[in-house]
């Protein structure tokens, strides 16, 4: 099964993360880069970002061992398709997570600040901040040879090793 319905606009993380000084700037600068629905790479860093959401990210968020929680998940957009986007989680259930848009959305109506609410089964990545090191990201290692180089060489120099 494909984890995405059609292309898509997946938001690359920003360097300046905090909450919510940097939050309309940090949504200006984000690089927007496209991706199909049969991108093995990208649909591969989903599933692992899937796969480890349990096991390392809300193991993290209880024991709040480190900072700058979020989530991104891919949002149904009009055209029937999938906005994968940051979001800072404000409450997480097994039914449902709460958080904040930390990207203004391109193909859905919102704003960046927005609160929004979707299901677990929609986490595409996750990311926490711990001894100054970027943990998790799945997506944005798929993303770098996509984005503007300095960015690029900024985010693989804070990214920590995958679990």
């Amino acid at each position: 099964m494909s984890a995405f319905r059609s292309s898509l606009a997946c938001l690359c993380i920003g360097l300046c993360l905090s909450l919510p000084a940097a939050l309309h700037a940090q949504a200006q600068d984000d690089a927007v880069v496209g991706y199909e629905t049969s991108d093995t790479q990208m649909n591969a860093a989903i599933g692992q970002a899937r796969a480890t959401y349990e096991s390392v990210f809300i193991p993290a968020v209880r024991a709040r061992s480190g900072s700058q929680f979020m989530l991104k998940a891919g949002i149904d957009t009009p055209a029937d398709g999938l906005e994968h986007i940051w979001i800072a989680p404000i409450s997480i259930s097994a039914q449902k997570i709460t958080g904040t848009l930390m990207n203004e959305p391109v193909h859905f109506k919102a704003h960046a600040g927005d609160e929004i609410t979707f299901a677990p089964n929609q986490i595409s990545d996750w990311s926490f901040r711990r001894d100054g090191k970027l943990h998790g990201n799945y997506t944005t290692r798929v993303m770098l040879p996509d984005i503007p180089a300095e960015q690029a060489a900024n985010l693989r120099a804070q990214l920590a090793p995958l679990p």
